[in-house]
């Protein structure tokens, strides 16, 4: 929230409290002469010391927002691996919340399987059900339930986006026009980042437009249609402008812009969420050069498509915005409880 708090000093009253850091830019050199044009990415990779990547930042609102209420255990959701569900977890855990999640069942494989056994060790408390029709049930029944307890539940949003997680991108947004302000950077002609559950990509554009600027922020989808699409988008979009203006009228009616600047991109989807194909695996090679970690699920995805772009114009500025954690994890996962075989064999029962 620092720089939405300074050019809109009104934004500091929103509840919120401390996780990301800055990040720093870097030009892809060896990638830019190999492919053509300018590349760059935003390390978004290194928000957090204990777990980075985009859903700190959301976080930052979302405990914000539940200190505030005076709740005391979270309620998300997710598949088996989220790094939404594991970012809550350390997170919520360490201000003070219990943590809740409905889990669905996806393609299995040791990133899979670490992501859910560091959020077991760190206290995560998991209600897998076999697809996702059963989530919205059971997150209500789960909340009924804790409040007969006498607890406080507060339900976060799928992957962070709420319109209080999408402002901390709104917020990211306006870091990076400080870069480029700074000489850090260029200005983009399109920043690539991977569309799961949108907050990420509508922030970017909210905070792009609201400054003017008009880079292109093309949103890789790689969820299902029926979970993210541009009806999803433009909702989001209006939530997000309407939390922010109800704060401050100074900040500018941009929500028209964003939406003119965010292209859902949805061709990279492949076999379904969590699977392989082959565009992901050679930009998880070819970043991996660079000095990048990729997942094959979201960040290989956005990574592929501005490959391909580049490829295929062999000029312009693009902008690679690295949403997944880069902490090392591996010693965590190894002191962390084995992944209960109920839950092992619904993950392998889910790829028969």
């Amino acid at each position: 929230m620092n720089f939405l708090a300074r050019r809109f000093p009104a934004l500091s009253m929103v509840p919120h409290v401390p996780l990301a850091k800055p990040t720093p830019v870097q030009r892809l050199d060896a990638l830019s002469a190999s492919l053509g044009g300018e590349l760059w990415v935003k390390r978004d990779d290194l928000t957090g010391a204990a777990y980075g990547g985009n859903k700190v930042r959301k976080l930052e609102l979302i405990l914000g927002d539940a200190r505030r209420k005076e709740r005391d255990v979270l309620i998300a959701a997710g598949a088996f691996g989220s790094h939404h569900v594991l970012a809550t977890t350390l997170y919520g855990k360490a201000w003070g919340f219990d943590v809740h999640a409905v889990l669905v069942p996806q393609p299995w494989n040791e990133h899979v399987e670490e992501n859910l056994r560091v959020g077991l060790g760190a206290g995560l408390v998991p209600h897998p059900v076999r697809t996702w029709a059963a989530v919205p049930p059971t997150q209500a029944a789960l909340k009924a339930s804790l409040r007969l307890e006498g607890r406080r539940p507060f339900t976060v949003a799928y992957g962070g986006s709420s319109p209080r997680g999408a402002i901390g991108y709104v917020d990211a947004g306006l870091e990076l026009a400080a870069q480029i302000e700074a000489g850090e950077l260029p200005e983009p002609e399109a920043i690539y980042v991977a569309l799961g559950s949108a907050g990420t990509a509508v922030g970017l554009a909210i905070g792009l437009a609201a400054l003017g600027l008009t880079t292109r922020v093309i949103a890789v989808r790689v969820t299902p249609a029926l979970v993210c699409n541009r009806a999803t988008v433009t909702s989001l979009v209006a939530s997000t402008m309407h939390e922010l203006r109800s704060v401050t009228r100074a900040f500018p009616a941009v929500g028209r812009a964003a939406l003119a600047q965010l292209e859902l991109d949805p061709s990279l989807y492949g076999a379904g969420y969590g699977t392989r194909d082959a565009a992901a695996e050679e930009a998880s090679a070819l970043a991996a050069e660079a000095g990048l970690a990729l997942d094959g699920t979201y960040t290989a995805r956005a990574f592929a498509a501005l490959v391909r772009d580049a490829r295929k114009d062999r000029g312009g500025r693009r902008l690679f915005w690295h949403t997944l954690s880069s902490v090392d994890l591996s010693e965590r996962a190894a002191a962390s409880p084995e992944v209960p075989s109920h839950i092992r064999e619904m993950a392998f029962a889910s790829t028969l």
